[in-house]
């Protein structure tokens, strides 16, 4: 005879944490909280963006994790309707089955998640490829009214500079356009020791 019993709050405190890795949420970012976080979920929750740019170290990440916690926090926990990658991951993602349905099942998820964001732009490397695609998902996110987190150590300028051409003066158009961009400042959070 079975002595175990099921309770439901330890059930659902499994399927919590499921969904927040499931979400890109690991280690203090699974718990991360701050009012830079709490401002971004603001601006998403009325169907805006965020761009959040500094040098690094500075909580852009660490915000922008937040913002998906709380995200989730008041959604089901079935699905995952928020996200948190890296630019480097979601094209490496995309990249790794290329021609195969996985890969535009990972360009169309991060095109219709309700809340993707993107971690580290910039940091990928600057191709056709990576800036067509990256282009595909923030045209899909902006018709269909989706809001975008996007983390960056470079400014909106800086990036349409990096990227370059005309698809990469589009890109950061679309994005300045949807997103309020915000400089994060201060002292680097990593080096003096505040997470």
């Amino acid at each position: 005879m079975s002595t175990a019993t099921s309770d439901p709050r330890s059930a659902l405190s499994g399927m919590r944490a499921f969904q927040l890795r499931k979400a890109g949420l690991r280690g203090s970012y699974a718990s991360a909280d701050c009012e830079l976080g709490r401002r971004v979920l603001a601006l998403c929750r009325s169907g805006r963006g965020a761009y959040l740019w500094g040098e690094p170290g500075r909580g852009k990440t660490y915000a922008a994790a937040c913002a998906v916690r709380l995200w989730l926090m008041r959604s089901s926990p079935a699905g995952c309707p928020a996200r948190l990658v890296t630019a480097a991951g979601l094209l490496a993602e995309a990249r790794a089955a290329l021609g195969d349905r996985a890969a535009f099942d990972a360009v169309s998820h991060a095109s219709t998640v309700p809340l993707l964001c993107v971690d580290d732009l910039g940091a990928e490397r600057p191709t056709d490829w990576a800036v067509e695609t990256l282009s595909r998902i923030v045209d899909a996110r902006v018709s269909a009214g989706l809001p975008t987190v996007v983390t960056s150590n470079l400014g909106v300028g800086a990036l349409r500079d990096l990227w370059g051409g005309a698809a990469g003066k589009r890109l950061a158009s679309r994005l300045a356009g949807a997103c309020e961009r915000i400089e994060v400042g201060g002292e680097d959070r990593r080096v003096h020791g505040q997470g």
